[in-house]
C-alpha cells in the first residue's frame, strides 16, 4: 500500500485547480467553513478506488452519514464535478506521486437528455425493476443521461471503464475494491462496530482501556455482551465494580476514540483520514489522547490526513511536534485551503499554503498567527 507525496486537483466539486506537495507523515488540513477541505480528503479516496463506480458511490454517501435514506445517486454524481462547470461537457482528474508510484483518477463523460423510455431501458435497474417502476411510478418525458468513463492507474497499471448513469438510478451496484484507505467522517463513530479490531487483540484491547480511562477510572474492561433477546450483541463496558453498561450510556467521546483505534488498525501500511477530528472530544482530553493516536499510527505506519477547524486542536496537535525541544525531525505539515475568486476561469477556487509545523508553532507562540487563514 502506498503513502502519498503531492497531490494534484483538476475540477473536482468547488476545486478548479490545486497543488499540493511534500506530505509529511502527520498532515493537518484546516481552514474556514467551506474552504474545501472535505473535498480534498474525498480526492485522497478516489485515487485508490481502483476505477470502481460502486466505491465512488460509497464516498458519496459519506456526506450523508446520518441519513439512511439513499438518494438520487446521479444528483449526487453529477456534483462531484467542478460546480462553476456550465458545459455539457464533464470531467475531473486527480494525480498523485506516491512512494509506489504515480496514481491517477478520472472521470470524463457528457450529459444528454433522452426520451424517458430510452432512458429507463439503460438504467442501472434490473428488468424486474424497470417493470415495477413503469407500472407504480410516473415516467418522465425526458431524462438525464450521463454517458462517459472512469480511469483509475497505479504505479504502471490502467484500468478503463465505461459509465452510462441515467437520472433515474437511484443507486448503483457491482463489486466494491478493498479499501486501501480509511475514512473517518464527522459523526461515523455513531454508526459502527467499535470493538471489531480490538477484542481479539490483547494487547490493541489494553491500549483501549488504558485510554478509556481516562474518561473513566472505572473502566476495566470492554467486550460484547448477549442482549436481553438472547441473540444479538451488545458493544459493553465493564467497570470495576462488576457492572456491565452499554456504550449507549457513555457520551460521544468514549466512541470517537474506539473509532479511530480501529480504523487505525485497518489503515495498516496505509492512509487514514479523520476528517473534524475534534468531533465528540473535549479539548481537555486533547493532550493525551492526540500523542498515543500518533504513536500508534507511526507503529503501524499509517500516513494521517486530519481535516480540523478547531484551534484548540491544531495547537494539541502540534504540541506533539516537540518544537520547545532541538529535534531536526517534523513530523507535521499544516495545508491551510482558502476559497478565493477565480481570475482566469468564472467562479471561485481553492488555493493552499502548506508550512511545517515548525513553522505554524512559531508563529503561533510570536506573532499569534491565524493559521486557518
Amino acid at each position: 500500500m502506498a503513502h502519498i507525496k503531492s497531490m494534484e486537483i483538476y475540477q473536482f466539486r468547488g476545486i478548479q485547480q490545486l497543488i499540493v506537495s511534500d506530505f509529511s507523515r502527520i498532515n493537518l488540513i484546516v481552514g474556514d467553513n467551506n474552504c474545501g477541505k472535505t473535498t480534498f480528503l474525498e480526492a485522497i479516496q478516489l485515487l485508490f478506488t481502483k476505477a470502481q463506480i460502486s466505491s465512488v458511490k460509497n464516498i458519496i454517501k459519506q456526506r450523508t452519514v446520518l441519513n439512511l435514506n439513499d438518494n438520487s445517486f446521479y444528483v449526487s454524481f453529477i456534483n462531484m464535478f467542478n460546480v462553476n462547470n456550465r458545459d455539457s461537457l464533464f470531467e475531473f482528474d486527480l494525480y498523485a506521486e506516491s512512494d509506489k508510484g504515480p496514481i491517477q483518477f478520472e472521470i470524463r463523460g457528457h450529459e444528454k437528455t433522452l426520451a424517458g423510455e430510452d432512458a429507463l431501458q439503460m438504467s442501472q435497474m434490473s428488468a424486474r425493476q424497470k417493470l415495477t417502476y413503469k407500472q407504480s411510478s410516473f415516467l418522465p418525458e425526458m431524462v438525464k443521461v450521463f454517458d462517459g468513463s472512469i480511469i483509475g492507474q497505479s504505479g504502471k497499471k490502467t484500468i478503463e471503464k465505461e459509465i452510462r448513469l441515467t437520472s433515474l438510478d437511484s443507486s448503483v451496484s457491482g463489486a466494491v475494491s478493498k479499501k486501501e484507505v480509511q475514512y473517518i467522517p464527522s459523526f461515523g463513530h455513531l454508526r459502527y462496530d467499535l470493538l471489531k479490531n480490538i477484542v481479539d487483540n490483547p494487547e490493541y484491547k489494553r491500549l483501549a482501556i488504558s485510554i478509556l480511562k481516562q474518561f473513566d477510572e472505572s473502566i476495566v474492561d470492554i467486550c460484547y455482551t448477549k442482549a436481553d433477546d438472547g441473540v444479538s450483541f451488545l458493544e459493553t463496558v465493564i467497570t470495576a465494580d462488576g457492572v456491565n453498561r452499554p456504550f449507549s450510556v457513555y457520551g460521544d467521546g468514549i466512541k470517537k476514540i474506539l473509532y479511530i483505534l480501529n480504523k487505525l488498525f485497518d489503515a495498516t501500511d496505509s492512509i487514514l483520514l479523520i476528517d473534524e477530528i475534534e468531533t465528540g472530544l473535549h479539548k481537555k482530553y486533547y493532550d493525551k489522547l492526540f500523542p498515543v493516536v500518533f504513536e500508534l499510527a507511526k507503529k503501524l505506519n499509517v500516513q494521517l490526513f486530519i481535516a480540523t477547524h478547531s484551534m484548540e486542536a491544531i495547537d494539541a496537535i502540534l504540541a506533539y511536534g516537540k518544537y520547545d525541544e532541538e529535534n531536526d525531525n517534523d513530523p507535521i505539515k499544516v495545508i491551510t485551503l482558502k476559497k478565493v475568486s477565480s481570475k482566469e476561469r468564472k467562479g471561485s477556487n481553492v488555493v493552499a499554503r502548506n508550512v511545517t509545523g515548525r513553522y505554524v508553532y512559531d508563529n503561533r507562540k510570536a506573532f499569534e498567527f491565524e493559521v486557518r487563514l
